[in-house]
């Protein structure tokens, strides 16, 4: 198959998810089997991002704790959203045997701490549908958040996402400012 095709994409993306089916461990071996990262990109970007963000916001730690302990899998892909905004959670929704797949999409011309906040803004929205068990479809995200988030320049949001964002940039802001001084400090 020609690589850039739509029937290759598919192709490697149901391969990936055989693979990680494969991988989860089950209630037996839960304990001596480690789990599988449920926050991912296969961006490199992006997922340096992911492992780095831990360590300079709580508010980014236990979002990725959270979905860790959910039957989501959140994947963060760069990319362009609808309406000009620079990061979404798209409207898409795949069942994989227990799992719930979700995926972010972000716009990657910013400077860290504002990717990282971005991240972290989705990450608390596809939360809020992880925490929903009965939400299996896309129209019924849709609806989830017709319902519960206001509507900010024609786009669906939530207060609660809006302040986790806010507080992660702050607090990576925080965290880099503090590195940057040790380091003035030890020179």
């Amino acid at each position: 198959m020609p690589r850039g095709s739509h029937s290759y994409s598919i192709y490697r993306f149901h391969a990936a998810l055989l693979v990680m089916v494969t991988l989860v461990p089950t209630a037996g071996d839960a304990q001596s089997t480690p789990t599988i990262p449920r926050v991912r990109s296969e961006d490199p970007l992006i997922a340096q991002l992911i492992a780095d963000a831990p360590a300079m916001s709580a508010t980014f730690r236990d979002l990725v704790t959270a979905i860790d302990a959910t039957n989501g899998i959140v994947y963060v892909q760069s990319g362009l959203c609808g309406r000009g905004a620079r990061a979404c959670l798209a409207h898409s929704l795949q069942l994989a045997g227990p799992h719930r797949i979700l995926w972010v999409v972000i716009r990657t011309r910013r400077d860290r701490p504002g990717l990282i906040g971005a991240i972290g803004h989705e990450l608390h929205h596809a939360l809020e549908i992880l925490h929903d068990l009965d939400i299996t479809t896309p129209q019924q995200m849709f609806f989830h958040f017709f319902g519960a988030s206001t509507s900010v320049r024609n786009r669906f949001e939530t207060t609660d996402a809006i302040d986790a964002g806010i507080r992660i940039e702050y607090e990576v802001r925080t965290a880099t400012r503090a590195t940057r001084d040790e380091r003035q400090l030890s020179k």
